[in-house]
């Protein structure tokens, strides 16, 4: 079985990759998916956890105050700067994700997964969407939002991909919806990088209107997203 942290060298390896053809215009390019900040910064966020595997000062991906450290203790650095400190501390980064002890820091897969192709979407670019990260991921954060949904006493939802399928809330009674969605869509609703209307529109059966706000754990975006 592929291991947390050979995902997380993938994707770190595709994305160090990218940014070795980006140009300074290109690393300036606003990031829809994150407001306020650019694509260089979204790499030094990358590359700030990476640090902090290093260090051993983790956080919790939602805290604001840590994410924007991450970007300003590397605004005067280039992006090839940035992603040789990504590179450099990958090795420790790895080895923490691929201790089963080190399970509570396996949100830093998820997080990089997401904001490469937040990353890919504001440079116009769609590769990387049917790998075997993104099923990896789906299926991690499907089983994240599977625990929270049981303990917050919401109603029955079914939720599949090619990856697998899941059932949030209780084991009886008929879901009040099901949606069946690719690997790439599924996370990214659940991440929170689709917008109400766009998760209305994502091919449910039943009725999600009940349920779909409760669906992504950031967001969701006021405007649609593609990437």
């Amino acid at each position: 079985m592929t291991t947390a942290g050979v995902h997380y060298r993938v994707i770190r390896s595709q994305l160090t990759e990218l940014a070795e053809g980006l140009t300074a215009e290109q690393a300036g390019t606003a990031v829809p998916a994150l407001p306020g900040w650019s694509v260089k910064d979204t790499y030094a966020h990358l590359a700030g956890i990476s640090y902090n595997f290093v260090t051993g000062a983790m956080a919790y991906p939602d805290d604001p105050a840590w994410t924007a450290e991450h970007v300003a203790a590397r605004r005067n650095r280039s992006l090839a700067e940035i992603c040789a400190e990504w590179t450099a501390n990958s090795a420790t980064a790895e080895a923490v994700l691929d201790d089963p002890a080190g399970r509570r820091t396996v949100f830093a897969v998820f997080d990089a997964f997401h904001h490469g192709h937040d990353i890919r979407g504001a440079l116009g670019r769609r590769e990387a969407r049917d790998t075997p990260e993104t099923a990896f991921v789906a299926t991690l954060m499907t089983k994240f939002k599977r625990g929270g949904w049981a303990q917050g006493g919401h109603p029955p939802v079914q939720l599949a991909c090619a990856a697998g399928s899941w059932r949030l809330g209780p084991a009886d009674g008929e879901p009040v919806a099901a949606l069946t969605t690719s690997d790439f869509e599924l996370s990214r609703i659940i991440v929170g990088r689709r917008s109400r209307a766009q998760m209305l529109a994502a091919g449910w059966s039943g009725d999600p209107e009940p349920i779909v706000d409760l669906l992504p754990v950031f967001g969701p975006p006021v405007t649609d997203l593609t990437e």
